[in-house]
């Protein structure tokens, strides 16, 4: 069984636990007061740079190395469809991060970002309240897609891995 690098291994579940929280800290913080909201987000921001960051690490280790052929077994069609999510999930890592920075960034009052202790990071772009809007629009029409998804991958390895009887967990389990 051909499987993903160590590294490569270690982007997926380091980036997908912390999608798995973003998602978790956003709907915890939706019907909240501003002020409780700010425990949930102030975390959430960082880890939306944490993502973006990864994500590009990501793309610039999937240029330069191969991932593992697809079984035999599996459809052309279905290893299409499954390159054309992939191509999608890398576009969402970066571009979800960066609407957020730009709803949050061209408010014209952003708080820098506590990056979990470790350092601020000035998120301001410049008072720009259409930018803002944009940013906001573009995140929340994002998200949704983005938790389809994510849906879609995990029922496409266990369907893969449980009633195709191919080892497509393995692939990517460390």
């Amino acid at each position: 069984m051909a499987k993903y690098s160590k590294i490569a291994i270690l982007f997926h579940w380091l980036i997908a636990i912390l999608i798995g929280a973003n998602i978790v800290l956003a709907n915890l913080a939706e019907d909240l007061p501003r002020a409780a909201r700010a425990a949930y987000m102030s975390p959430h921001k960082a880890i939306g740079i944490s993502i973006l960051i990864l994500a590009v690490g990501r793309i610039l280790w999937r240029v330069a190395h191969r991932p593992p052929a697809l079984p035999d077994k599996v459809a052309g069609w279905q290893g299409k469809a499954g390159h054309s999510v992939h191509i999608i999930f890398y576009v969402l890592m970066i571009v979800m991060p960066l609407t957020g920075w730009l709803m949050i960034g061209a408010k014209g009052n952003a708080a820098p970002v506590d990056f979990f202790g470790l350092f601020t990071l000035d998120m301001a772009v410049g008072k720009n309240a259409m930018l803002a809007d944009i940013g906001h629009e573009g995140h929340e029409l994002l998200a949704a897609p983005l938790i389809v998804l994510i849906g879609l991958h995990i029922l496409g390895a266990l369907k893969h891995q449980f009633i195709d009887k191919m080892p497509f967990v393995q692939r990517m389990w460390p």
